[in-house]
């Protein structure tokens, strides 16, 4: 398939419904918010009895190491709240996702918009925030030295929600 040929909205929908049914297999009860909730996608109560709450990030693609997040990202963590981002691999492999708690994301973004910042010499910005799974030339000075190996651990780790 093109890669202009798979609408936006169907693939944020398919990584959300990827997600839930993930969970659902590990006896979350999970609801999936279709856009009613302005910050996540999906409300999820573990089998311990916790809720959470996750904003769902999708790509379609499997060459795709940064995703999109907003200025607004890098406020609002919560101990409950996590972020997931999804590629979903044209589903011809099994979707990877790595689940990161919100307090983490909102650091990263922050920092490395603070960075970017100084190194251009630039006032602070509205817009899009660029959050990296592949450490590359670009995101290099803006990221934690450790961040690949610190991304590992995030990994498929429905384990951290409960």
């Amino acid at each position: 398939m093109k890669k202009s040929a798979v609408q936006k909205q169907n693939v944020g929908n398919a990584g959300e419904y990827y997600l839930a049914s993930r969970l659902s297999s590990e006896d979350f009860t999970v609801s999936i918010t279709l856009g009613r909730a302005e910050k996540y996608d999906i409300l999820a109560v573990n089998p311990k009895g916790k809720s959470i709450k996750i904003s769902v990030k999708s790509r379609y693609f499997n060459d795709i190491d940064r995703f999109p997040l907003s200025y607004k990202d890098e406020k609002g963590e919560t101990n409950n709240f996590y972020y997931a981002f999804i590629r979903l691999n044209e589903f011809k492999i099994e979707p990877d996702f790595w689940i990161i708690p919100s307090k983490r994301v909102n650091e990263i973004i922050c920092n490395a918009e603070e960075k970017w910042l100084k190194l251009r010499n630039k006032h602070k910005r509205k817009g899009i925030r660029s959050f990296w799974l592949k450490i590359n030339k670009t995101s290099k000075p803006l990221y934690p030295k450790n961040w690949e190996r610190e991304l590992k651990t995030y990994y498929k780790n429905i384990a951290q929600l409960e």
